[in-house]
C-alpha cells in the first residue's frame, strides 16, 4: 500500500513562502502557480500557489501513522490554524492505494476526535476498479 496525508493552504496569489511567517513553521513542500509538475511532463503546471505540511513519514507506514503524526504538527499549529480561516482555504488531503481484493480503512476515534478538535471534519469516499470491469464478465 502506498499512502500520502497532507494539510494544504491553497488558493492564494503570493508567494508560498509567506506563510511561515504567519504559521511559525516552514513548510514541508510548496508549490508555485505555474511551475512544471515533473521532469517527466514538462508541459503539466500547477494551476494555484500551494503550502504543504505533510507527516513526513515513509509512503509505506500505515494510514493511521500517518494521520497521527499530521495530527501532532496541526495541533501544535492550533491557534495559527484560526489565523487562516478569514483569508484562506485549507484541508487534509490524503491518497490512499490499496492492491488488495478487499481494502479497509479504519482510523481510532481518538485521531478523528483530534482533528474534530481541530476543526477538520473527516470523510472517506472509496473508488474500487477491478480486472474484470470492461472485460464483458
Amino acid at each position: 500500500m502506498e499512502h500520502h496525508v497532507y494539510f494544504a493552504v491553497f488558493g492564494f496569489d503570493h508567494d508560498p513562502r509567506q506563510l511561515d511567517l504567519l504559521l511559525g513553521q516552514s513548510a514541508d513542500d510548496y508549490w508555485h502557480e505555474g511551475e512544471s509538475f515533473s521532469e517527466a511532463f514538462p508541459d503539466a503546471r500547477r494551476r494555484e500557489n500551494r503550502w504543504i505540511l505533510s507527516s513526513q513519514l515513509d509512503h509505506t507506514a500505515s494510514h493511521r501513522d500517518h494521520f497521527e503524526k499530521l495530527l501532532y504538527k496541526l495541533k501544535r499549529l492550533a491557534p495559527q490554524l484560526q489565523a487562516l480561516e478569514a483569508d484562506y482555504r485549507f484541508g487534509i488531503g490524503v491518497s490512499h492505494y490499496f492492491v488488495m481484493d478487499d481494502p479497509a480503512f479504519y482510523l481510532p476515534a481518538e485521531i478523528l476526535d483530534g482533528y474534530d478538535t481541530l476543526g477538520f471534519a473527516i470523510t472517506f469516499d472509496q473508488l474500487g476498479l477491478d480486472g474484470s470491469h470492461g472485460t464483458g464478465n
